[in-house]
């Protein structure tokens, strides 16, 4: 299996704050365009595609109850920053269903145990 490494990108969000890697949306855009959402499965296949783990950041743990109700009734999350843990980079931040969302990724790193 050929591994894509996924690198960070230049972020430049849009005018409501949201913003898709390039190579990631591609993938998703490749294989899986008229889905509204992917199994576990076809997840865990793009992270393996890309040799990286993730973690999903959502606005509203990560800002007061007011800011989180500004911000979604505007559908305007340019004030909202959050901040990639040590390692990672962001990859996608955009709206869901019920709230925003940011995901970061990393490259998957061996583990040695001593």
């Amino acid at each position: 299996m050929k591994i894509n490494q996924l690198e960070p990108a230049e972020i430049i969000r849009d005018d409501m704050g949201t913003w898709s890697h390039p190579a990631y949306i591609a993938y998703l855009d490749a294989h899986h365009i008229n889905e509204e959402s992917i199994s576990e499965e076809a997840w865990n296949a793009m992270l393996n595609h890309f040799n990286i783990e993730t973690v999903i950041f959502f606005l509203e743990s990560s800002v007061s109850s007011d800011d989180w109700e500004i911000m979604m009734d505007s559908c305007d999350i340019t004030k909202w920053n959050p901040i990639a843990p040590n390692g990672f980079f962001l990859i996608d931040i955009h709206f869901g269903e019920d709230d925003a969302y940011a995901i970061f990724a990393r490259e998957i790193r061996e583990v040695e145990v001593a």
